[in-house]
């Protein structure tokens, strides 16, 4: 054999057994490294996605964990050693319905009543505890409870615990009668109490979907009432434009919140612009307000419009007045009188761009209603 041949060989070895080798060290290196790095535990992620509102221009207010008494176990013991999940990770099926269960067998025990509203409350926060709750019965036996309640304790741990529930499209479903329940929940409590603080929290999260709109709709006299009684306090005057706000954006509740009572322009103008720079919320409160005066608004409109294009007299009601009780929000639209004093209301002469805008928004709509109303007025003639 030729010694080039042999040269070439000997070189091809030599490769070979370096490239063994360093393959043999790199992979002990690995290997000792992974069994001297220390294992971290996974924390799981608290994700508030799933409750955004159906719509942007609607009002929301979400509870989350930090906002309800809780310690820093996922577990509660209660006597005789039993467990219960605290709520601040997702419910499974199996301990949704151990929830539910305990709502009934603590009825008669405050303490363990008010640790298990809080973990229901903690672990509303989540989708799959939303849907789990509701599929265990866990809304109707709150219904029940909040029915009975008597405690003011009691009734906002069972607000706090339907909060979020309201906010799920499928646990809504079962909330039927609810809006009732707490509309004259808060009629019947003082004002600035803790029932009414969470139970108009509750009515504006539950007025975000339109499933139960028909139901405010169905109270619509006892809802006015609140909301009159609420006017007079920043916090409460601001849960109740937030509220009807919401209301608003469904043009089915057009016939019924004509009928609402408590809510004439004037004295909310009056009231609002005054103390624009003493009260902190005002300028808030005035523009949900006029959010709401302003969607009504298109709403008629809209319903006048449509009469006038299909030549036919669907929205003749809307000039009847007969139909109406008096200090209704219907003739803040309709009654010759409020149309000349709103327009004087609505003239643009504070700082808020936001407020202008829907002062002259408002001005511009009145005007359209104001020329529908004649036309009309002239036809049926």
């Amino acid at each position: 054999m030729p010694n080039w041949q042999k040269l070439y060989i000997g070189l091809g070895v030599s490769v070979g057994v370096c490239t063994g080798i360093g393959f043999y060290l790199i992979y002990r290196h690995q290997r000792q490294s992974a069994l001297s790095k220390p294992s971290r535990p996974l924390t799981p992620t608290l994700l508030l996605s799933s409750l955004r509102p159906c719509h942007d221009d609607q009002y929301v207010h979400r509870i989350s964990p930090s906002e309800i008494d809780n310690d820093d176990s996922e577990f509660i013991e209660f006597q005789h050693g039993r467990q219960i999940p605290d709520g601040s990770v997702p419910l499974t099926p199996d301990q949704a319905s151990i929830l539910t269960h305990f709502l009934c067998e603590c009825n008669n025990d405050e303490e363990q009543l008010h640790y298990v509203l809080t973990s229901i409350a903690n672990a509303s926060t989540f989708k799959e505890s939303q849907i789990n709750l509701a599929n265990a019965g866990c809304i109707n036996h709150l219904r029940g409870m909040l029915l009975n309640a008597d405690n003011e304790k009691t009734k906002c741990k069972i607000f706090l615990a339907l909060h979020n529930l309201a906010l799920n499209d499928f646990a809504i479903t079962q909330f039927s009668s609810i809006v009732s329940i707490v509309i004259n929940r808060c009629r019947l409590s003082p004002s600035n109490s803790l029932v009414r603080v969470n139970g108009l929290t509750l009515l504006i999260n539950m007025s975000v979907l339109e499933y139960l709109h028909e139901e405010y709709m169905t109270n619509i006299y006892e809802l006015g009432l609140l909301i009159e009684s609420t006017i007079h306090y920043e916090d409460e005057a601001l849960s109740s434009g937030k509220i009807l706000v919401n209301l608003s954006t469904n043009k089915l509740n057009l016939e019924n919140l004509l009928k609402l009572t408590g809510v004439e322009l004037k004295p909310i103008m009056n009231l609002f612009t005054s103390n624009i720079d003493q009260l902190s919320k005002s300028e808030d409160i005035l523009l949900r307000f006029l959010s709401f005066y302003c969607n009504v608004a298109d709403m008629i409109v809209n319903e006048l419009k449509e009469s006038e294009d299909s030549n036919n007299n669907s929205s003749s009601w809307l000039i009847d007045s007969t139909l109406q009780r008096q200090g209704a929000l219907y003739f803040e639209f309709f009654d010759r009188d409020k149309q000349t004093l709103a327009k004087s209301l609505l003239r643009p002469q504070y700082t808020s761009i936001q407020i202008n805008s829907q002062r002259k928004r408002l001005y511009q709509l009145m005007d359209k209603i104001r020329q529908y109303q004649l036309e009309l007025s002239v036809v049926s003639n």
